[in-house]
């Protein structure tokens, strides 16, 4: 079994194995609007789509990075606190608001949360 299925964000995974992108802001107390940009697309359309193949490989990595920071600080509830929460290495804004904002935010949070969970000094 693939350790996304059992991990703090396993119920995001369809039956045939794709992330939805719904369930995904769901547990990322987030809205389709705000996580689509990282995901390369717009709110309707992700609304629309919410399962389609082209948002997959970023929807997965967003997935198993917060899933590596939800076991490193003890619970999806961290994860998500530290998501919204403003950090000097984004010049004092919030990693959601990196991801929804900057055209490369999907990798610089996955960066920052790489570092974190790797131990390394911010």
């Amino acid at each position: 079994m693939p350790l996304t299925l059992i991990a703090p964000l396993g119920n995001v995974l369809t039956d045939a194995g794709r992330v939805d992108a719904k369930k995904l802001a769901h547990e990322l107390d987030m809205t389709i609007p705000k996580i689509a940009p990282a995901l390369g697309k717009s709110a309707r359309w992700l609304n629309e789509n919410p399962t389609a193949p082209s948002i997959q490989a970023a929807a997965l990595q967003l997935v198993d990075a917060m899933n590596a920071l939800a076991d490193s600080l003890g619970g999806l509830k961290f994860a998500n606190a530290w998501l919204k929460t403003p950090t000097d290495e984004f010049a004092k804004r919030s990693p959601a608001e990196v991801l929804q904002r900057e055209p490369n935010g999907l990798e610089a949070v996955i960066g920052l949360i790489d570092a974190i969970v790797s131990g390394e000094p911010g």
